[in-house]
């Protein structure tokens, strides 16, 4: 399972804030097996340096700080990153991040827990208890030029006596059956040489720093500045699906950025996670509107910059996992429908009209036809009552969005069963009915 391939289905999605929920409460385990509360209250003014959230969903993460030798087991509770464990672990026998296949070096950087591997499945005297495998190389690797697989967290051999892997980090077998529990599929985990751990203060000063950073670059992209958003880019940078290089990439950004000059961009669940002072990722949910696509995913953004000499980050490479947006835009559809519906029945012509758009045309009629048309037959009508079931949608384009459903109207007068359908016009958060049409049945 790679990283972020978590399908947005409820089922999957319910699984997996189920599968969080268990780790959190064997963590609960790691605390008590400590002393209670105590391995948390020591560690409540020195926080993880390397990670930071907006996301008021709880998670894990692994830190592994080669040059103690340890690794840390966080997790991240109302957006605070509290140690929960540590453990001596082994790296690999040469310093320095990995280059190249057999340079018996650990990777530093950023990387996920794809695959859980038990003890049948290997050498149980080189890899003890089990393996957790990561996703090096990664993309950013890749864009590199470094080569090397098979990097994992794994147990010890009973009859290993050595201090050193061949670039995986290897822990003592209890210490591993305790981590394991710890932790899913898709769990952070971050390798550097030194981490860092910072007071109230100065998380609170670098957890804005890193935001900032990230709300210029959105709104830079949402608001079409092109030399701002161009400025994020390494010349280094390759893109995902096609490898194009920086230039390229960017020609073709500033291309749709002069045809579709109108976008909204909508982030939530921020991850930031640091290496070295010298390298960032953002991980975070991605909502984009334009007239040309509508798409939802998760997006990794990797840059590296900062260091001693304070250089500015820049992007180096980019990762979007699509997700189904279907369930999102069912939810808003379903929402505009019901309020739209209640200001009918209710006879509220300003809240009825407020879900229209000023483009609207209908019948012959524009938006203040049908203001004025409407408002006659609420006044014409003592009472009335609407219905609606069965509502269906189909996305159009980027910004238009076409609504079908049974609607059942009864007033005074007049009683009929039809199939209404209205076409929405905008982005999610701000649809305006343009266009509206009835059917009987």
């Amino acid at each position: 399972m790679k990283l972020c391939e978590i399908k947005c289905s409820k089922l999957n999605k319910l699984l997996y804030i189920a599968a969080a929920v268990v780790s959190l409460l064997f963590c609960g385990n790691l605390y008590a097996s400590d002393g209670g509360s105590a391995k948390q209250q020591s560690h409540i003014d020195s926080l993880s340096g390397n990670v930071f959230t907006d996301n008021n969903n709880n998670f894990n993460v692994i830190l592994v700080d080669k040059h103690t030798s340890t690794l840390y087991s966080v997790i991240v509770k109302d957006t605070v990153p509290y140690i929960v464990q540590d453990y001596k672990v082994i790296t690999g026998g040469n310093n320095g991040s990995k280059v190249k296949e057999g340079d018996l070096k650990t990777p530093e950087g950023f990387y996920f827990i794809t695959k859980y591997i038990p003890p049948d499945k290997l050498d149980h005297k080189l890899f003890g208890d089990g393996a957790l495998t990561l996703n090096y190389p990664n993309i950013v690797d890749k864009n590199m030029g470094r080569t090397g697989h098979g990097i994992w967290i794994h147990g010890m051999g009973e009859e290993r006596n050595d201090n050193k892997t061949k670039g995986c980090v290897a822990l003592q077998n209890k210490d591993f059956e305790q981590l394991k529990t710890f932790l899913v599929l898709g769990t952070p985990v971050i390798i550097s040489e030194h981490l860092h751990f910072l007071n109230k203060d100065e998380y609170t000063k670098k957890k804005k720093k890193y935001m900032d950073i990230f709300k210029k670059f959105i709104t830079s992209w949402e608001k079409g500045d092109y030399e701002g958003f161009a400025s994020f880019f390494d010349t280094k940078f390759k893109g995902e699906a096609n490898g194009n290089t920086a230039q390229q990439y960017l020609a073709e950004k500033k291309k749709l950025m002069k045809i579709y000059p109108h976008r909204k961009v909508v982030t939530s669940d921020l991850n930031i996670f640091t290496e070295n002072s010298s390298a960032i990722m953002y991980k975070f949910n991605q909502l984009y509107c334009a007239d040309n696509v509508l798409s939802y995913g998760t997006k990794l953004l990797y840059l590296t910059g900062g260091g001693a000499r304070g250089d500015e980050y820049k992007v180096i490479a980019e990762e979007f996992n699509k997700m189904d947006i279907d369930p999102i835009i069912a939810q808003l559809v379903t929402h505009l429908v019901s309020k739209w519906r209640a200001a009918w029945a209710a006879k509220d012509i300003e809240k009825y009209m407020s879900h229209y758009s000023a483009a609207f045309s209908s019948d012959g009629m524009n938006a203040k036809q049908w203001k004025a048309h409407k408002k006659g037959v609420f006044k014409a009508s003592r009472s009335l009552k609407v219905h609606v079931n069965d509502i269906k949608f189909k996305i159009l384009s980027g910004k238009r969005i076409e609504v079908t459903f049974i609607q059942e109207y009864t007033s005074d007068t007049v009683s009929d069963k039809g199939i209404k359908t209205l076409v929405l016009h905008g982005c999610p958060g701000d649809y305006k009915i343009i266009e509206e049409s009835w059917r009987h049945i």
